[in-house]
């Protein structure tokens, strides 16, 4: 990767056109990642709301919700490049889109990390944890899914505890935590937001069962650990998006950033009386677990690839 300042010299990208988010502060942040990236040479164009004729060979980047709604309607024509915006949230949109408009190039770059990163930060806290209880709504159960499969690789399972209204949801916890070694918290906000946060921690805390994630921002309010992507992360995986784009003529598949941090609450790791890990050494154990388990499927891979006379 390349360091602060270092543009790349083979850079194929002619401009950059960006719809913000209206959050100046972190739109600039996030686009001075870029520039560091693809050198202050290429322009970084921002998308008025009167701007009707764009080229249409050049991708919009989208910074946001709002912004990525927002352009899908308005430059029908235009490829569109998401970032900052959830696995959900491009989900209910993209199925929304009638099959002429799926015609075009549309992707995403998503803001957070896979939900088997953030229970592979809460083993490597905790490594004698095995049962991760989980927690959701009838209708955001699906967001588990995925992760349900995957545990048993990584000697893990896990149990959803369904909370059906706003009444059922500290009963439905104190279930939970009777169950799981820890809570993993996952982008849902029917079940995590400002006014449930402080009575899932605290209710947790006083069982001593640790909170991982579901952002770096609930790591602030209390939760004990959160994996989560730099906007370093997103800044590299929006170049590479955008390289691809002018190179071969489209845009990789939606996908989560390659990188991720791990960020700790030791002053809740005190609380609790959990002997905390470095970040550095969560983030390493996490990577080191993915790569195990995914050399395995690369050789399945290989080995079919050669049977069926693709490989030499």
């Amino acid at each position: 990767m390349l360091g602060a300042g270092a543009a790349r010299s083979d850079m194929t990208i002619p401009l950059i056109y960006v719809v913000g988010s209206g959050n100046d502060v972190l739109d600039n942040y996030l686009l001075d990642q870029v520039r560091q990236l693809v050198g202050q040479e290429v322009a970084v164009v921002p998308v008025n709301e009167s701007e009707s004729a764009l080229n249409p060979g050049i991708p919009i980047v989208t910074i946001g919700r709002r912004a990525f709604t927002t352009t899908l309607g308005r430059y029908p024509q235009s490829p569109i490049l998401a970032t900052l915006i959830s696995q959900e949230y491009y989900r209910a949109i993209a199925s929304a889109r009638s099959d002429k408009e799926s015609e075009r190039s549309v992707s995403a770059i998503y803001y957070d990390v896979p939900l088997l990163n953030q229970a592979l930060t809460g083993k490597a806290i905790l490594p004698q944890s095995r049962r991760i209880a989980l927690l959701a709504t009838p209708k955001s159960t699906h967001l588990y899914s995925e992760l349900l499969s995957q545990l048993p690789k990584h000697n893990l399972e896990a149990k959803m505890f369904v909370v059906n209204n706003s009444s059922e949801l500290i009963p439905a916890l104190v279930r939970a935590l009777y169950y799981g070694d820890f809570v993993l918290a996952a982008q849902d906000p029917s079940i995590y937001n400002p006014n449930t946060i402080k009575h899932i921690l605290l209710t947790a805390y006083r069982r001593n069962i640790m909170v991982i994630g579901p952002s770096q921002a609930y790591v602030k309010a209390g939760s004990l650990a959160s994996s989560y992507a730099p906007y370093s992360a997103v800044a590299q995986a929006l170049v590479s998006a955008l390289e691809q784009w002018f190179q071969e003529g489209f845009l990789p598949k939606p996908a989560y950033p390659t990188d991720f941090n791990v960020q700790i609450n030791k002053q809740v790791g005190r609380s609790l009386n959990i002997p905390l890990p470095s970040e550095t050494s969560v983030k390493e154990q996490v990577i080191e677990q993915l790569r195990e388990h995914a050399m395995p499927a690369a050789k399945d891979a290989a080995a079919n690839a050669e049977n069926r006379g693709m490989l030499p």
